[in-house]
């Protein structure tokens, strides 16, 4: 029985790698095909940075998806079609890895098919492309891969401590079946190279929650970016109200100036994404934002696309189903007058009109101040981000959109900073902490970005996800500098145990092996 089983493993092993099914083999070469298994492990290893790469950004997934929209005009959740991609492409690799590994064990020849070899290039093809595009095209977003290796580093020495120790199985028996010196001289040199390199690594491991519990900073506040876009179509009196559920200190929106001079909240260009324009103003959905009079804006029904399009895969109840179904485009003055009741701040990009003929070209921070005032709100509440065509009003919170010096900051009167989370370090964050200067970063979606953050003290973050991160009241993980040393050196005190052991196994089992040969050829004679 066992023997049929073995059979029957061979024959799929064979068949599903090198598409031999039948008991006749084909002759492979086995120079062409170790360098076949190199590329396969190149492959198999670009595949895993690509998958690693894609979890890393699902931070970014929304900010994908808009962009690509901006491109093609066309919702598609994009994130999805690439990780299932990437997932796909990861599975065939690893399943070729596999049944490689099992040749090897099973003592087979290597043969690859053509029909892989031809898919495993096309693979490794796909992933480069795919790489570069996004390295070319969403290059803020691929910043933050940087961010995810420190975060798991930590994680990556154990698994990599425990791969090296399993394989150290197979590595001692080719050392011991092999009879080439120089083969087992390079296979032990590169084998102990690695080892004592993944030993040693969390040496160079540094990671923002590698932190005492008592050095562990606040909670930082909540600004919900567009309000809470997960939650309600974003831009809309209905997203800040549920920013405000979300116990947020801040409100972050980007305002846009009408053609007769009405500021309103709209971050796109465009009406086309968050809007139904096509049905009220067909002939006009490609025109800018700002080209509209405010009478016509108020025509558009700006929540009817949040719940066909569903952006961030939520299911609303249906009684806010049916709210949201009603928004309409908001005014900045009725954003402030929400923010004034509530005793929240208001942080706004303002998109000034790229239309040179449009009246308020020049003068659409005036309305905007204008608007401000005319509000009543208290001046403390408003974090100005100054760009190059205003200044800061008088009594206004000035916030600097770039990294300066500290002491540069201080002398213009600057106590925030405003910055992309994958943009600055931990050791910017704590220097400025340190000069009683406050650090935003924008936009975190995910808990171990957050938890990160948290980690490194910042004070705020922008977020689409405040219903999520309002109930997290510690980091998803965090040690202390001991307790990661005890882990780290029990980790390889016990792969260097299991080494060892294992190395001790396989030197008796071929011991006994070869004694049992030697017997053998020895009746042999004696007949």
């Amino acid at each position: 029985m066992s023997r049929m089983l073995k059979k029957y493993c061979l024959t799929t092993i064979t068949g599903i790698y090198g598409c031999q099914w039948k008991k006749k083999q084909s002759k492979s070469n086995k120079k062409r095909e170790s360098i076949w298994f190199l590329v396969l492990s190149c492959g198999f290893a670009l595949s895993i940075f690509w998958f690693y790469c894609w979890w890393a950004l699902l931070n970014d997934y929304s900010n994908l998806n808009e962009h690509f929209f901006g491109i093609i005009h066309r919702w598609l959740d994009w994130s999805v079609i690439l990780l299932l991609l990437a997932a796909t492409i990861f599975s065939y690799l690893f399943l070729l890895m596999i049944l490689a590994v099992c040749h090897f064990v099973l003592g087979e020849p290597l043969y690859l098919h053509w029909i892989n070899k031809a898919a495993m290039l096309v693979s490794i093809f796909l992933i480069l492309v795919l790489m570069i595009v996004i390295r070319i095209q969403w290059k803020e977003e691929w910043d933050a891969i940087h961010l995810s290796v420190q975060v798991t580093a930590p994680f990556f020495h154990i698994g990599a401590v425990a791969g090296v120790t399993i394989v150290a199985w197979f590595i001692a028996e080719h050392l011991l079946q092999s009879k080439r010196r120089v083969f087992q001289i390079v296979l032990s040199i590169s084998y102990l190279g690695v080892v004592i390199f993944l030993y040693f690594i969390p040496l160079a491991i540094s990671s923002p929650c590698i932190i005492e519990h008592e050095n562990l900073g606040p909670k930082p506040a909540l600004m919900g970016h567009r309000g809470a876009p997960m939650l309600a179509p974003e831009n809309t009196l209905m997203s800040f109200e549920k920013t405000v559920e979300c116990n947020a200190s801040t409100f972050e929106t980007d305002v846009q100036i009408s053609f007769d001079g009405v500021p309103f909240l709209m971050h796109d260009n465009t009406f086309e994404r968050t809007t139904d324009i096509e049905e009220k103003f067909p002939k006009r959905v490609s025109d800018e934002s700002s080209s509209f009079t405010w009478a016509e804006i108020q025509q558009l029904n700006a929540g009817k696309w949040f719940l066909k399009k569903n952006p961030f895969n939520m299911k609303l109840p249906n009684e806010a189903e049916q709210i949201a179904s009603q928004q309409i485009v908001s005014s900045l003055a009725d954003v402030l007058k929400l923010a004034k009741n509530t005793k929240k701040n208001v942080i706004f990009d303002l998109r000034t009109p790229s239309n040179k003929s449009h009246p308020y070209y020049n003068t659409s921070h005036n309305a905007v101040i204008e608007t401000i005032l005319n509000s009543a709100i208290d001046h403390n509440q408003i974090l100005w981000l100054p760009n190059h065509k205003n200044s800061t009003p008088p009594g206004f919170q000035q916030v600097l959109g770039e990294k300066l010096d500290p002491e540069k900051l201080q002398r213009d009167k600057i106590h925030i900073v405003n910055i992309r989370y994958s943009n600055i370090s931990e050791a910017e964050i704590r220097k400025y902490a340190k000069e009683n200067i406050s650090t935003n970063v924008y936009v975190v979606n995910e808990r171990w970005v957050f938890s990160t953050l948290w980690c490194a003290k910042v004070k705020s973050v922008t977020t689409n996800a405040c219903h999520i991160f309002k109930d997290m009241a510690v980091p998803i993980w965090h040690l202390s500098p001991k307790a990661y040393l005890a882990i780290w050196l029990t980790v390889d005190f016990v792969s260097l145990l299991v080494i060892l052991l294992v190395c001790f196994i396989q030197r008796s089992r071929h011991r006994r092996l070869r004694e049992c040969n030697m017997s053998g050829d020895n009746e042999e004679t004696i007949l």
